[in-house]
């Protein structure tokens, strides 16, 4: 993967979590839309929306990790970004992951749409691969994936749900680098078995749970 992350924009699949009261919500592009949190209202399926920014609120990526919010150890970062650049080459999946401290005036929704867009995450033919995007905002205390079109099928929403909710008592206990992994390589191991790749990355075939995190460095 360059410096830039490709051209092609993510249509939406949402799924956001609430930290701290684990009131969960997604929905696709379409009528149909889960549990909605009495404090974050579910924004309306994407056809129904006035067309959102294409300019990302946040500069240029560096790379498929992006920390903002510097929650994200040293080692936990050089993991992710290992792991995303052998996805990219297995399988044409680009899967960027932002951290960031809070979205300001906007939805997190609105914001991590515009960042996916600006950031044109996913490879120009969709046919061959996907783009997702996982966003983390540290002082919103919330989450949201947004899951390009062509990935909608192998990430329905239920199973987002289910492999998300492995993470709630980590960002509880702000454990961010171990749930963010956790999530993360939980996607990548359904895609393996759904898409038949296989990443060769040693240490992230280990269980998560001999891993070592280290606090973030200022």
């Amino acid at each position: 993967m360059k410096t830039k992350l490709l051209t092609k924009p993510v249509a939406a699949f949402i799924a956001l979590l609430v930290l701290s009261g684990l009131a969960g919500s997604c929905s696709f592009q379409a009528a149909h839309v889960g549990s909605v949190s009495s404090a974050s209202p579910e924004p309306p399926p994407l056809n129904q929306r006035t067309p959102p920014q294409t300019t990302s609120p946040l500069p240029p990526p560096t790379g498929f990790v992006n920390d903002y919010a510097n929650v994200l150890d040293a080692e936990s970062r050089t993991r992710l970004e290992s792991a995303l650049a052998d996805l990219k080459r297995k399988s044409d999946i680009e899967f960027a992951v932002a951290t960031i401290e809070t979205t300001g005036s906007q939805t997190l929704f609105d914001y991590s749409l515009a960042v996916a867009r600006g950031w044109g995450i996913g490879p120009k033919d969709t046919s061959k691969g996907g783009g997702l995007l996982l966003m983390l905002a540290v002082k919103d205390r919330g989450w949201r994936i947004q899951v390009g079109r062509s990935l909608e099928k192998d990430l329905p929403d239920e199973e987002c749900k289910k492999l998300g909710a492995q993470s709630e008592v980590l960002y509880r206990q702000q454990r961010y680098a171990e749930g963010i992994i956790k999530y993360v390589k939980a996607i990548i191991e359904r895609l393996e078995k759904l898409r038949g790749f296989k990443l060769d990355n040693e240490i992230w075939k280990r269980p998560i749970e001999s891993l070592d995190f280290k606090p973030a460095q200022p």
